[in-house]
């Protein structure tokens, strides 16, 4: 994929939300709940680098930053680590001023305040005063797990308030064009609510057209 190929997937990718690619990919993608957002600005939509972390360790997170390109992710397996932070505000600032795009940690980060004044997108599972260990091992681009879903380097995230959602690179952009169509029917499906009143009744109903069929093994 050529760079501009790649730079016109992701403004298409831009204009759908998680829920909907959550809709039109397998469920086992979609990660976590607790992994949110701690400075929710714009959605986050990219192509990732991958970190494992040795429980309470950031030693690769710290390589990581430094080693990975701007418009970069950064996908961190830290296990659900809850005694030590992962990143803080230095970590993080260090990541903004290389042109990261974002950090998403299956795990604790602390300097809560500062984090939300930055423009570097950062998700996490909560926060802790204390910090970590930086002694490793660890492993930077490898295929790992992360809020309960398998990611590889290359694979693309979509992150906003509802969710995060890993699309693996091999069927990205079949998962788009479903994203696309699914996106069109709930647009028109909208309208179609939105326009609707009790006087229409006769003429039209707003229920969706799938779901008598769904019912009739109810017999219903």
């Amino acid at each position: 994929m050529n760079r501009q190929w790649k730079h016109h997937l992701l403004e298409r990718m831009k204009k759908i939300g998680s829920t909907v690619y959550a809709d039109v990919i397998d469920a086992s993608n979609g990660m976590d709940y607790n992994v949110k957002p701690v400075n929710f600005k714009e959605p986050l939509v990219g192509q990732v680098r991958t970190v494992f972390l040795h429980p309470g360790d950031n030693l690769f997170l710290h390589h990581a930053i430094y080693k990975s390109a701007p418009g970069d992710i950064l996908v961190v397996d830290g296990k659900g680590h809850t005694e030590a932070a992962y990143l803080g505000e230095l970590m993080a600032g260090a990541a903004q001023k290389l042109g990261l795009k974002g950090i998403v940690i299956d795990g604790l980060v602390r300097d809560k305040k500062d984090l939300g004044e930055m423009d570097i997108q950062i998700y996490a599972k909560g926060f802790v005063s204390a910090g970590p260990t930086k002694e490793g091992p660890g492993l930077f681009d490898e295929t790992i797990s992360c809020g309960g879903v398998v990611v590889s380097p290359n694979d693309y995230l979509v992150a906003d308030e509802d969710g995060v959602v890993v699309i693996p690179e091999s069927v990205v952009e079949s998962t788009l064009e479903k994203a696309e169509k699914k996106l069109e029917y709930e647009k028109a499906r909208l309208q179609k609510i939105q326009s609707y009143s009790k006087e229409d009744e006769m003429i039209g109903t707003i229920e969706p057209d799938w779901l008598q069929q769904k019912m009739e093994k109810y017999n219903l």
